[in-house]
């Protein structure tokens, strides 16, 4: 009976030692996944942010080269010409007004 007894509580404390293991792991398990869903949750938005970035700059990429086609046009070195240096073709008629000198 004596050695029944200490086989039951040899046997009692080795499931009590594996539950609290157990419950310690679980425990650890948990903690981790819980640090990693929150990690994942900024990079979610830190992508977010960078796809937004990124459609920004390809606009403002298009508008750099929509520009860069108008400067290399004829009609941006005509508008040029009459702006900064006064130009007029041969067959135009200047008109100034004297109320805004």
């Amino acid at each position: 009976m004596i050695v029944y007894l200490r086989r039951k509580k040899k046997k009692t404390k080795a499931i009590l030692f594996a539950t609290l293991v157990l419950i310690l792991l679980t425990t650890v398990v948990g903690i981790k996944v819980s640090s990693l869903y929150v990690k994942n949750i900024g990079l979610e938005k830190q992508e977010s942010s960078l796809e937004e970035q990124i459609e920004a700059e390809q606009e403002k990429h298009i508008d750099l080269l929509k520009e860069q086609e108008y400067i290399k046009s004829d009609e941006y070195i005509e508008q040029l010409g009459r702006e900064k240096f006064g130009l007029v073709k041969p067959d135009e008629i200047i008109f100034v007004n004297e109320d805004e000198d």
